[in-house]
């Protein structure tokens, strides 16, 4: 397995694994959010592949809150393709993740993840993460 971070390129290989997390989209859509990541520095993204394709992908970005100094990374994507989950993909994906958020100044990282998605629950609290929050969502696109 190889961990490297996410390019441009790298859209089209994203479409199934958003897909396996409940968010369809199109390469195209897909293309101009990676753009558009990709040109944050305060946003790290990785990709993982094996056999020969996209098997993992990370999205962390880094923010500033009142509470704390220096920044507080923030884990907003995490897939490993069901194929490949139990290799160890998310541990490595995670790792990088973590020790790019330390190399930015993070002291603290958080995620969300869908209360109904009990196994990523577990296999973030065995990477040493734990349940601090209940996170709530608004819709704002709405009227």
């Amino acid at each position: 397995m190889n961990v490297r971070r996410l390019q441009i390129d790298d859209s089209a290989a994203l479409v199934p694994l958003l897909d396996q997390l409940g968010y369809p989209s199109t390469e195209e859509a897909i293309r101009q959010r990676v753009a558009s990541l990709l040109s944050d520095s305060r946003v790290g993204c990785w990709i993982a592949e094996g056999d020969a394709r996209t098997v993992g992908l990370l999205v962390g970005d880094l923010s500033r809150r009142i509470d704390r100094d220096g920044f507080v990374a923030r884990l907003s994507a995490l897939v490993v393709d069901e194929r490949a989950r139990g290799q160890g993909i998310a541990r490595r994906l995670v790792s990088d993740f973590e020790d790019w958020a330390r190399e930015n100044g993070a002291a603290q990282a958080g995620l969300s993840s869908r209360m109904s998605r009990e196994d990523a629950h577990a296999a973030y609290q065995k990477l040493g993460w734990t349940t601090t929050a209940l996170t709530f969502s608004k819709d704002l696109s709405a009227s």
